[in-house]
């Protein structure tokens, strides 16, 4: 860290996050974004006192960015790999500087920058996206770089980056399974970090919504089938863990039994 006390660091990340979550109505009619870019003024502000990235994770070719080469194709880890030591400490926490950048830039439509910041999250945690303090992270980067390319109707790219998010949660809960550290908590003392159950919730919280990107994916490609499994696992999950708006929730659960009543009638 460049010389800033931690709690310094810390009241700073708090403070973006606290503005970020400010509803656009509540900005000035002529400035919808105003809370936003104070919230990315303070997250690059965090990012200075962090300091540069670890050279190993800065410096590798950018060929490993793009899509042919990218997280999904790569293929998930075959073991853990733990994110101790100073390198590893640091380039999580400027990962999630990075995180929360993308979606910033996303939030104020600025795609091709909030793209830039969420691969580069995804690139300074790649050897360790299948660890407890990691995944989340890593799964939630995926997740909005799927959103992001699905807006840009590039479809088939963000099928892949919610395959290898929904492959990765797999892999995570099979061989792992403990509830992963959220990504809020590299900034939060010791005291106040979250317990297994709130830890547990957001990260189910999480593959709940990679379950439902990917359902409209698969409705867009037309693969009809696919996307009502994916849509009934999301209804069933959001119920089990109590995350969901009933008169929405009602909407959807309609128009799924209507796909069913419709299949069978037809197969009639």
């Amino acid at each position: 860290m460049a010389n800033a006390p931690w709690a310094e660091v810390c009241e700073k990340f708090q403070a973006a996050l606290a503005l970020s979550r400010v509803e656009l109505h509540k900005n000035p009619e002529k400035e919808p974004y105003k809370s936003k870019y104070s919230a990315r003024a303070l997250l690059e502000e965090v990012k200075a006192l962090l300091g540069p990235a670890p050279e190993d994770e800065d410096e590798r070719p950018e060929a490993d960015d793009g899509l042919g080469a990218g997280d999904h194709a790569l293929g998930l880890p075959t073991e853990a790999v733990e994110a101790e030591g100073p390198i590893a400490q640091q380039a999580v926490r400027l990962a999630v500087i990075e995180f929360h950048l993308g979606v910033n830039h996303i939030d104020t439509e600025e795609l091709s920058a909030g793209e830039e910041h969420l691969v580069k999250c995804l690139r300074l945690l790649r050897r360790y996206r299948l660890s407890h303090d990691c995944v989340s992270l890593y799964i939630q980067a995926q997740n909005n770089l799927g959103i992001l390319w699905s807006e840009r109707e590039e479809i088939e790219t963000a099928q892949a980056y919610l395959e290898s998010s929904e492959a990765l949660y797999n892999q995570y809960m099979k061989e792992i399974g403990s509830p992963p550290l959220d990504p809020t908590e590299h900034f939060l003392p010791e005291e106040e970090k979250l317990t297994e159950q709130e830890r547990s919730k957001r990260f189910e919280k999480v593959y709940t919504h990679n379950l439902y990107y990917l359902a409209q994916v698969y409705q867009h490609m037309e693969m009809f089938e696919k996307a009502a499994h994916y849509c009934h696992s999301t209804l069933k999950r959001q119920l089990e863990y109590n995350a969901y708006h009933p008169i929405e929730w009602a909407i959807n659960a309609a128009t799924l039994s209507q796909f069913y009543i419709n299949k069978v009638s037809f197969s009639k």
